[in-house]
């Protein structure tokens, strides 16, 4: 402007369109002076134009590079994984089972389509796989086949029943837990190959009723469930064939001088046999459910 008499639009006009390196050339400065002074104006314009946009370049490469690395490295940990649990969907239902899961200290991978969703539930420290559950190569990728159990917990029924059909068809062995919104839904996912169908409806309502009739009991359940509760835990344990268990009774395995546990029941074959006496003789293949303290429980699992 002083130098070469313009207004200011034209002279933030010229700045602007030498700076983008556009050069309209409908405005040229004539004096020695002002070109002088757009010269300089150009070569640290261009420097602080230039180094700003590497650095957000930079930014958002590195950003990127780091995000791919880190889903890689998950990637590859999730194909080393076995006897893990797939849980479908980070949702209410399945951010609350991962959550479950974490504290546990079980395997498991989540598998979530939203973008989002999968980076809050990375961001949180779960094992996560971003894709559809519905589509084959999402499970497959997810170890359907060395998993030892997936639960189903997509927001809508049909995802549901057509996740149980295909890990059913994949893995004849995998337990099955499957939700169910609608009632009607429950015989379809059974067919289908779930061995168990969760409704969390169901089970609020009748939680709900019961925290009303039997408040104390109820009381005790959320305690024996609680996964922070580290004074007492409902566990279960499998006698398997080479377990120093098999062939003793109950009383002697259990002594209340070696450890501190409650017999609650024995799944043998299918059947339940609650509140066992001392006498009972544990069989290979016999599951044991137990009530005791963490330490306990973690000195019999060993």
């Amino acid at each position: 402007m002083h130098l070469e008499g313009w207004s200011a639009f034209d002279a933030f006009w010229l700045t602007i369109v030498s700076l983008s390196t556009t050069g309209y050339g409908d405005i040229v400065p004539q004096t020695v002076g002002g070109r002088v002074f757009l010269l300089c104006v150009l070569m640290v314009g261009l420097v602080v134009v230039t180094y700003s946009l590497g650095t957000v370049i930079n930014i958002l490469v590195e950003g990127q590079l780091t995000r791919l690395l880190k889903d890689d490295s998950m990637n590859k940990a999730i194909e080393k994984m076995e006897k893990h649990t797939i849980v479908c969907g980070a949702g209410r239902v399945g951010s609350s089972v991962a959550q479950i899961l974490k504290a546990e200290k079980a395997p498991y991978v989540v598998i979530e389509k939203d973008e989002f969703l999968a980076k809050q539930m990375r961001d949180e420290g779960h094992m996560v796989l971003q894709g559809d559950a519905t589509q084959d190569e999402t499970l497959h990728a997810a170890g359907l086949a060395r998993a030892s159990g997936i639960i189903c917990a997509l927001s809508g029924d049909a995802y549901n029943v057509f996740v149980v059909l295909t890990a059913r068809a994949v893995n004849p062995s995998l337990r099955i837990v499957s939700r169910a919104v609608q009632p009607e839904t429950v015989a379809k996912l059974r067919h289908a190959g779930a061995d168990k169908i969760i409704s969390p409806n169901q089970i609020g309502g009748h939680r709900m009723a019961m925290a009303i009739l039997k408040p104390t009991a109820i009381e005790l359940m959320d305690t024996l469930f609680a996964p922070h509760n580290l004074e007492i835990q409902l566990e279960e344990v499998r006698i398997t064939p080479l377990s120093p268990m098999v062939n003793k009774q109950i009383q002697v395995v259990f002594d209340r001088e070696v450890c501190n546990l409650i017999v609650l029941a024995i799944i043998r074959a299918g059947n339940v046999m609650m509140n066992p006496r001392g006498t009972e003789t544990l069989l290979s293949d016999d599951v044991v459910v137990l009530i005791g303290s963490d330490v306990e429980l973690e000195k019999i699992k060993a």
